[in-house]
């Protein structure tokens, strides 16, 4: 590609990194907020949400013990929660109980996979920074507090995919997270894939459609021509020192098929359109926990739901 298409992709590709940006700082602002907002104080008619109400609400949603559960947060949908992310934590744990595991989609904060589309003395900047640690490295703030909080949580492991990590929390965290393929860690033997093989459960707490990495892997399993991939390279820890290693996924950021470009479907957000999907499909419920809302969908009918959708329209 040159030319003017070229110079089209480049632009559409800044403009998607600059609206992330803004984004991230307002979940940011969000999320560390370190006293409670001055309305809710004064408000007469609400209470923080405790450890025992949200533990509650989320076994009427329908939450199982002894299951396997992928979960996203977004903390300030609930308003206030007393005892914060740790209060989520425990009370997820309370819900599922000892035999039940916890899943977070991590990644890695600032890694490298934009750099190639950077400035030269950006990408030498880059050729310093720390090495991947599954054990060390932080999460992804854009994801928001929770994955970094379970991931540093006691007993959490993580898987040890640069960019697409996962951590878990339960007795079925080896097996969740053992296996992951450096070149296609949203597909097959991915912490997704058996996510699916438990007959586990996505919870969306307070979070939007939208964030439903669920879907990247079936953007994986779809069979559909013209899959954008993304090639780049994460340094990593190996016996010898560290290594420079080249990866190779589906490109889940600037997008795996041409969404922006199908007017006919009018999508905004990929993942959220296939979220939606999955609702109609009947993949899902929402009901009320404490002031917010949480989702509640089957991974491997959420899988079938969309796949079925893209192999239809693509």
């Amino acid at each position: 590609m040159d030319g003017p298409a070229a110079a089209d992709k480049t632009h559409g590709q800044a403009e998607r990194l600059v609206s992330y940006a803004r984004k991230t700082v307002d979940r940011d602002r969000d999320n560390c907020r370190m006293t409670p907002p001055e309305r809710l104080l004064h408000d007469p008619e609400f209470t923080p949400l405790t450890r025992s109400r949200l533990t509650a609400d989320l076994r009427t949603l329908g939450v199982p013990a002894g299951g396997v559960l992928m979960v996203h947060v977004r903390l300030s949908a609930f308003g206030w929660v007393a005892g914060g992310m740790d209060t989520v934590i425990h009370a997820l744990r309370d819900t599922v109980g000892p035999d039940g595991t916890l899943l977070a989609f991590c990644g890695w904060e600032d890694s490298p996979y934009h750099v190639s589309l950077w400035p030269a003395e950006w990408q030498r900047a880059y050729d310093e920074i720390p090495v991947f640690d599954p054990a060390n490295s932080s999460s992804r703030r854009d994801f928001g507090w929770f994955p970094e909080r379970l991931r540093t949580w006691p007993g959490a492991l993580r898987s040890a995919h640069p960019e697409v990590s996962f951590a878990a929390l339960g007795p079925r965290a080896t097996w969740l997270l053992e296996g992951q393929r450096d070149q296609d860690p949203f597909g097959a033997d991915s912490p997704l894939a058996r996510l699916v093989a438990a007959g586990g459960q996505v919870l969306l707490l307070g979070a939007p459609l939208q964030r439903l990495t669920l879907c990247h892997h079936a953007e994986a399993l779809a069979q559909v021509a013209d899959k954008r991939y993304r090639d780049y390279r994460m340094p990593v820890q190996t016996a010898t020192g560290v290594e420079w290693r080249d990866y190779h996924t589906i490109d889940t950021f600037y997008g795996v098929l041409p969404y922006y470009e199908r007017a006919d479907l009018n999508i905004e957000s990929p993942v959220g359109t296939m979220a939606e999907q999955a609702v109609a499909a009947g993949a899902g419920q929402s009901g009320p926990v404490g002031t917010g809302t949480a989702w509640l969908l089957d991974a491997a009918a959420t899988v079938r739901a969309v796949v079925g959708w893209l192999e239809s329209q693509f």
